[in-house]
């Protein structure tokens, strides 16, 4: 720990949770491991991070067998963890490896390669005032159906928004929310559900910001996203990987 005790720990981390078998991907291999135009689709976000002038440090959570043996293609100074059955335990896992060591941690989907350092830089600066996501307007009229699929009415947009990663935490919300969830305050089937950071805060009270994400900044969850982001590279939208 730098002298001064904890008052003293400076800096920003990113957690980079890739540690999902991309069930819905359909591949013999979870999506994030996929070729993305040269480079894994994890490579992409981990090449952004790992260059920003704001990150500090960088922890890449993966399944606990690709854990044990990391892909050879992985830049220097990242830090692999094994990842737990959840999203949940696996983010828990690399803030706690981050632990005494940065004041903000932010927390990325590996499933998101085409991150940009000017979005992350926003959301370091908000970051550092308290929890904040990046977000897009949904621009799309939205319905709620039944079971049955038929329509039971239409939501007003004005205030819905698409939440994106990386998420950006003070260090200490991020360590007493995730302390919360460990003891148990949730069933199984809530940490299951909880697909971002933010829902933990929301669930505790704490005021979460938002900061203007970026439209470029798709998930890959299906072929059909892969396919999009390889359009979007080859049609010069994103840049090559070197």
């Amino acid at each position: 720990m730098p002298a001064g005790g904890p008052a003293a720990v400076r800096g920003v981390g990113a957690v980079v949770v890739a540690a999902g078998q991309g069930h819905r991907f359909g591949a013999s291999r979870p999506k994030q491991f996929v070729d993305l135009c040269g480079m894994p689709v994890l490579a992409w976000s981990l090449r952004t991070l790992v260059n920003h002038p704001d990150i500090d440090r960088v922890v890449l959570v993966l399944s606990p067998s690709r854990a044990a043996s990391p892909p050879a293609w992985l830049p220097d100074g990242v830090l692999v963890v094994p990842g737990g059955v959840f999203r949940a335990d696996s983010v828990r896992a690399g803030v706690e490896a981050l632990a005494g060591e940065v004041q903000t941690v932010l927390v990325h989907d590996g499933a998101r390669p085409f991150v940009s350092a000017a979005l992350v830089s926003r959301v370091v600066e908000g970051a550092r005032a308290g929890p904040v996501v990046p977000v897009i307007a949904v621009e799309d009229t939205v319905k709620r159906v039944d079971e049955g699929g038929w329509i039971e009415g239409t939501v007003p947009r004005e205030r819905l928004r698409r939440v994106q990663t990386p998420q950006g935490f003070p260090a200490e919300v991020l360590n007493r929310t995730h302390a919360v969830d460990d003891a148990g305050a949730w069933e199984a089937r809530d940490a299951a559900a909880m697909t971002d950071d933010a829902l933990l805060c929301e669930r505790l009270g704490i005021d979460v910001a938002t900061v203007e994400g970026d439209p470029a900044n798709l998930k890959i969850t299906t072929a059909g996203d892969l396919s999009l982001a390889r359009a979007m590279v080859q049609a010069g939208l994103i840049a090559a990987a070197n």
